[in-house]
């Protein structure tokens, strides 16, 4: 028999049943899948001695009879062809063996021997003699205790020669005869080597464990700490994530970087960030923001270059934040920029083109017959009578160009009859208004360096991209600029300054706000109608359409004329000025002041435009969109922060290390202001207010303030790295509370376990690297309330409801209701237990946080008053939430041998979940609409409902009155009441009506039957190298998520919300209920029922319709190749990288539309209501090309 070896890993079942015991589901659930990761490794005992196959091969190549075995199996064959005749041909009849039995048949009688590694199976020669110019080289590999190491990488330098050690740490491969050889040695969690080949000498290598992981710090508050000695839950995003990507943010590069921080975008309009949440909703009183610091002081995270990332630290526990108290009660996230380091002056750029396509289907009913027709048919069944004015002689017209994709000149488009427009087209409106090629142009230049007294950073940014706009494209545009220089002006004292820059401006058309364009785009545009007429007019008001509605609201004329003009820009500039002393061993003092301003500026000008709505006549449009206005607003706002906080640490008796930090934080915050709006300008082109001579102007504006006054500390200790002990606080003040409630003490205390430091652990160790317990207790402060909440405020430039003698009403001012005189601070409290556990010498880990927060004292309206009291309940800290949670982020790292050069590769899976419940609220009626005790944030109520009636007799039959939502069907003109392809609504409460449910306390026919908020967020991270060839992807998805269409989303609802929308699927009408459809998804066709103004057959929640807007995204690729050092020597450059990265490329989701997309509808979703529109700036696929030079 020939020899053959194994790895295993003893107790695993005892272990786990010891593990599971008394620990919540979620857990066990992440220790099962750990466990399933162990027994991967877990070889000849397990999958080797039980992988039992049948093989019967007649005279061929073991080549053949090797990939035979690992096609049918899970082994892979790892071997050099120098040393192993796999062209030998055999023949092999077994049954029902395992692998060992096997691999004895096929090497009868040779001098291969086979090694048992995990699922690979290491083939070697006994004796290999070298022939020709070649030599053997034969050697061991051991770590520092002499023990062998296996599967460690041996490659010759220079060549593709290469082989891997065996379960006894020894190798052989062959080296060039007279030549000196030298071995690159790698091994995951080692240090590489590179080791000179003496000739004649059997090679002892011994690698030393790398201790990066070790020694690796992360940034906390106010300093670091070693990763490995953390005790609260702390996650860390590095560069390598946010680099070479495309995006016009650094919050979209954050989507799925982290578990249990969700980063939501609610549209695609350029420049729009990220919402960023932390573990769940945490508040229902506030905004529940996390804090953002950007090198230590508060920020902006889209006003950071991402080249200019080092790393991001996310703070999700009260542990780990406490020292910034206040401000951190929603998690916080360090953003850490680069700094220059000692050496030589570094140039590096990075240039990028991108250029999109949609995320959904535009595959839009561009027939004007067609478009026509179905708006009739909708729109007729309710009104009696047809939306359009085309009559049969005008259908006729329209079926004969059907099929006319361009204009035909014998078929005219636009046709004058009886002195009026007559359209006939085909026009394809959306690729009409909308070109989502998306151009972007992105370069990124850095120059760094340093010597021991001095280092330098300085960075600079351009990003233009083109928006979807096709007529006066919109375009966003930015620019960024960074310093960072620190000098050591003494051995004790350095100096530095970090200065920031960021101008982005958004130029865009139409009537306001841009998502206006795309609501009114959606209306009234048929495709039979085209924009321009045939005497150069622009089209408006058609006459083919009925009650004066407009295609399109106008918005083609508003776009050719060109005078509507918007502009949204936004200036950031930071600049940080630090000291840091070392007056005495150990110790170090930092004191620095922070200035950052900010200034967002708007404007929008409306003008006066001209449209034809007959031959011959061209009118102007005055009023609505056609005003002749300009309107302006600037915010400002300045920021002071100081600092001040002492760092020590020592090793007493070299087991016991002790560190802290104290210090005390200043910040004031001052905003301000102020909006102006004046009528008839005397250029439509200029836009300035001393042109506007109009009656109506307003003006408005206002400014506030907060400061806030804190002391904070952090004390650690951990005796010989294995008990971690943290003990934290700060105490804050702030002003917007009242005098005698401004002031709240937040302690918080963590502790950890490292049990792998443990002398009864030692047997373990080989297998299991990390073992670490956490546990974390802390209490924080929540500020964000209104700046003077606790004051009566005086609003004027108001009006009240009667005049003196004047036709206007006189004006006025308002006070506001009165306040509790006693509200303080929300406090948030967090319960956290962690594990971090290494395998395989750190080759797989993994984290996993299980938590509770609750959120207490939320500032909401405190008990009913009597309505003689006159004016709202005062607020008070009178609401209590609680959010239960967990996350997990398991990771492979590991390399082997490709061709002589090592191929490294990881694996890294996120997932996490939270909900979260009303506790104390007072809503005592359980009233639906307001939070009420024992709500689950995000539900959904709806109806239930049981299909489609089959007959009109069913229909007739049914003997629940379900009139209170068939308002539309009860009064339409045609087909009144009840008939087949209605919806069936089912009677829950056993009354034969349906009613709606108002509490609940009682529950009639609306129950819950979804939720808003994401359940299951994941994340899939994959990454490999190889000689020069780098490769990452990252998928990222929620596992659940409901979302019922609001009657505006015409995407999904099409005519049956509003009977005249412009963008109908093309496939619409497979899925209307008809005679000859009775399986369709849709009703019978009838307009307005999916419009939400009272109850009507689709416009409330029911079971039917609402949709679960779960995705899996293929968030990105990246493939870069990186030249050849050898190449670049003589041209001095240190790099030269070439990539392609796609952004959004896949999407699968179960959603009911390839015309909305998931994440777009998710976003739009909140606790309160899952009932949303999501008519918006469209999301985005991207195709980038880029280059890296560094010189």
């Amino acid at each position: 028999m020939q020899k053959h070896c194994s790895i295993q890993i003893l107790g695993i079942k005892r272990l786990l049943k010891a593990t599971l015991k008394g620990i919540p589901l979620p857990m066990r659930l992440l220790i099962i899948m750990l466990c399933v990761s162990i027994g991967c490794i877990r070889a000849t005992n397990t999958y080797a001695q039980n992988a039992i196959l049948d093989l019967k091969v007649n005279n061929q190549t073991i080549e053949t009879v090797l990939k035979i075995i690992e096609s049918r199996t899970d082994f892979v064959f790892f071997f050099n062809s120098q040393q192993v005749n796999v062209h030998k041909r055999v023949s092999i009849n077994v049954n029902k063996q395992n692998i060992f039995k096997i691999l004895d048949e096929v090497f009868k009688g040779s001098d291969v021997v086979y090694s048992v590694l995990d699922k690979s199976i290491i083939l070697s020669s006994k004796r290999f003699a070298p022939d020709g110019n070649l030599k053997k080289i034969t050697g061991k590999v051991v770590d520092t205790n002499g023990e062998p190491l296996i599967g460690v990488t041996i490659a010759l330098k220079g060549s593709n020669r290469g082989t891997v050690s065996d379960v006894n740490g020894n190798f052989s491969l062959n080296g060039e005869e007279g030549k000196l050889n030298v071995l690159n040695i790698s091994y995951i969690g080692y240090k590489d080597q590179q080791v000179k080949v003496e000739d004649g000498k059997t090679l002892i290598i011994t690698l030393e464990e790398d201790t990066k992981v070790l020694e690796e710090v992360v940034v906390v508050g106010y300093g670091t700490q070693k990763k490995i000695n953390l005790t609260g839950a702390v996650a860390v995003v590095d560069d390598k994530q946010v680099i070479g990507r495309s995006a016009d943010n650094l919050s979209k590069l954050l989507q799925g970087a982290v578990p249990n921080m969700n980063v939501t975008v609610s549209n695609g309009r350029p420049g729009q960030g990220g919402s960023i949440n932390i573990r769940g909703i945490n508040s229902i009183s506030s905004s529940a923001t996390p804090l953002i610091l950007v090198d230590g002081v508060e920020g902006t995270i889209d006003a950071v270059n991402p080249n200019d990332v080092e790393s991001i630290s996310v703070l999700k526990d009260a542990s780990s934040a406490a020292v910034y108290g206040a401000r951190a009660a929603y998690g916080v996230i360090l953003v850490t920029t680069k700094s220059g380091n000692d050496g030589k002056t570094r140039v590096s750029y990075n240039g990028r083109y991108s250029f999109g396509s949609p995320t959904v289907s535009r595959d839009f009913e561009t027939r004007g017959y067609y478009s026509a027709a179905i708006n009739d048919m909708f729109y007729s069944t309710y009104q009696g009578s047809n939306y359009t004015n085309y009559n049969d002689e005008d259908y006729y017209e329209m079926w004969i160009r059907r099929n006319d994709k361009t204009e035909n000149p014998e078929r005219p488009w636009v046709v004058i009859k009886d002195g009026e427009y007559k359209y006939y087209g085909n026009f394809d409106w959306y690729n009409y208004f909308m070109d989502e090629s998306r151009p972007t142009w992105e370069h990124n230049i850095s120059v760094s360096g340093g010597n021991k007294k001095v280092h330098y950073f300085l960075s600079g940014a351009y990003y233009d991209q083109k928006g979807v706009i096709r007529k006066n494209t919109d375009s966003f545009t930015k620019y960024n600029f960074r310093s960072k220089v620190s000098i050591e002006i003494a051995p004790w004292l350095k100096i530095s300054n970090n200065t920031s820059y960021k101008k982005d401006s958004y130029p865009f058309p139409g009537p306001g706000a841009i998502n206006n364009l795309f609501d009114a785009i959606s209306k009234h545009a048929l495709a039979s109608i085209v924009p321009i007429n045939p005497d150069g007019t622009y089209m408006g008001n058609a006459t083919v359409i009925t009650g004066g509605y407009r295609p399109a609201n106008d918005l083609s004329a508003i776009l050719e004329y060109g005078k509507h003009k918007n502009e949204d820009t936004n200036y950031f500039f930071n600049t940080t000025f630090e000291a840091v002393m070392t007056p005495v061993k150990n110790v170090t003092v930092t004191a620095n002041y922070s200035f950052a301003q900010h200034e967002y500026t708007a404007m929008n000008r409306s003008a006066n435009y001209p449209y034809s709505r007959v031959p011959g006549e061209v009118l102007w449009k005055t009023d609505g969109y056609g005003l002749n206005t300009l309107y302006e607003r600037s915010n400002h706002d300045w920021f002071h922060s100081y600092n001040i906080y002492g760092n020590y640490t020592n090793t007493f008796a070299d087991v016991h290390h002790v560190s802290a930090t104290a210090g005390v934080n200043y910040e004031t915050k001052f905003f301000k202001d102020i909006k102006i709006q004046r009528n008839d300008l005397l250029s439509e082109d200029l836009t300035d207010f001393n042109l506007a001579n109009g009656d109506e102007m307003s003006i408005a504006g206002g400014k506030n303030r907060y400061a806030l006054f804190g002391l904070f500390y952090r004390l650690n200790y951990d005796y010989k790295n294995r008990y971690l002990f943290e003990f934290s606080g700060r105490y804050d003040g702030s002003s917007r509370f009242a005098r005698g409630h401004r002031y709240g003490f937040f302690p918080s205390v963590s502790a950890g376990w490292r049990i792998n430091e443990e002398k009864f652990f030692a047997p373990l160790r080989k297998q299991i690297s990390n073992l670490k317990l956490r546990f974390s207790l802390g209490a924080l402060g929540n500020q964000q309330v209104g700046y003077y909440d606790y004051l009566q405020t005086i609003s004027s430039g108001g009006t009240i409801s009667y005049a003196f003698g004047d036709k206007n009403k006189a004006s006025g001012a308002s006070i506001s209701a009165p306040n509790a005189s006693d509200f303080t601070w929300e406090t948030v409290v967090t319960k956290n237990i962690g594990l971090d556990l290494g395998l395989l010498n750190n080759r797989l880990n993994m984290t996993a946080d299980i938590y509770v927060r609750d959120t207490k004292d939320m500032l909401m309206a405190s008990k009913d008053l009597p309505n003689v009291y006159g004016a709202s309940s005062p607020k008070t800290n009178a609401a209590n939430l609680r959010t239960k949670g967990w996350e997990a982020s398991i990771s492979w790292n590991d390399s082997f041998n490709l061709k002589g050069k090592a191929f490294h590769y990881s694996v890294v899976l996120g997932l996490a979940d939270n909900t979260t419940k009303v506790t104390k609220y007072n809503n005592d009626n359980k009233t639906l609409g307001t939070p009420y005790e024992g709500q689950q944030l995000g539900e959904i109520w709806g109806y239930v409902v049981d299909g489609l009636f089959k007959t009109d007799e069913e229909a007739e039959n049914y003997p629940v009155n379900q009139s209170y939502v068939n308002n539309i069907l009860n009064i339409s003109v045609k087909s009144q009441g009840l008939h087949a392809g209605d919806v069936k609504y089912v009677d829950l409460d056993g009354d034969n009506i349906i009613s709606p449910t108002l509490s609940a306390n009682d529950v009639k026919d609306q129950k819950v039957i979804g939720n808003s908020l994401p359940r299951y967020t994941y994340s899939v991270r994959l990454a490999a190298d190889w000689n020069g060839i780098d490769f990452s992807a990252l998928l990222q998805g929620v596992g659940r998520q409901h979302w019922y269409p609001n009657g505006e989303t015409s995407l999904f609802w099409g005519p049956y919300a509003r009977p005249y929308c412009t963008f109908i699927p093309k496939d619409f009408l497979t899925d209307v209920w008809s005679e000859d459809n009775p399986d369709a998804y849709f009703p019978r066709p009838r307009g307005y029922v999916a419009l939400d103004v009272n109850p009507r057959e689709l416009s409330k929640p029911n079971t039917r319709y609402l949709q679960n807007v779960a995705y899996c995204r293929l968030k990105n690729v990246t493939v870069g190749y990186s030249l050849p050092r050898t190449w670049l020597k003589a041209l001095h450059m240190e790099r030269v990288r070439v990539y392609f990265s796609g952004e959004n490329l896949f999407t699968f989701s179960p959603l009911h539309s390839n015309y909305i997309d998931p994440e777009h509808a998710g976003a739009s979703t909140s606790w309160k209501s899952g009932h949303t529109n999501v008519t918006s700036y469209p999301m985005s696929k991207t195709y980038s090309f880029g280059i890296d030079v560094t010189f």
